[in-house]
């Protein structure tokens, strides 16, 4: 059973407010934009908790789209770093991508195991390629 990533955001008011439009969306990758407008700062950059809001949600929605909804596994963050670059004067995109093989094993271990740490460096760029923040978040796989 495969979720929609933009239904998906739909359901979460906070995300829902961002205005993200989902870019790209396959079971290995995803590409999401946030607009500038709307997730602006006081000098007119984008906020920092927006993109770091844009950095955390994306794993989420593709693990849920993989795994069909939270009946056999779910994911929660168990921590995030971010490190804003330069400051992002247009929209911000985030491109998240998963191999087979990375979705076979964190699936794999955590049914055996019950719980299954995924580390995942992530790069936001602004609309000229620009690497605005890097991430690297640590996401749990855990059996229901």
């Amino acid at each position: 059973m495969t979720i929609n990533m933009t239904q998906m955001m739909q359901q979460m008011p906070t995300i829902e407010r961002m205005n993200c439009k989902v870019i790209e969306e396959s079971v290995n990758r995803c590409v999401i934009e946030m607009p500038l407008e709307g997730n602006s700062n006081h000098v007119g950059t984008a906020y920092a908790g927006a993109m770091f809001t844009l950095a955390e949600f994306p794993f989420g929605l593709m693990f849920l789209s993989r795994f069909g909804g939270m009946d056999k596994l779910y994911p929660v963050v168990g921590e995030m770093n971010i490190r804003y670059m330069a400051p992002a004067m247009t929209a911000v995109r985030l491109t998240v991508e998963i191999s087979e093989e990375q979705w076979q094993q964190i699936e794999t271990e955590t049914l055996e195991k019950g719980k299954y740490k995924i580390v995942l460096p992530l790069e936001l760029q602004d609309a000229n390629g620009t690497v605005v923040a890097k991430t690297e978040a640590t996401y749990f796989s855990i059996k229901s």
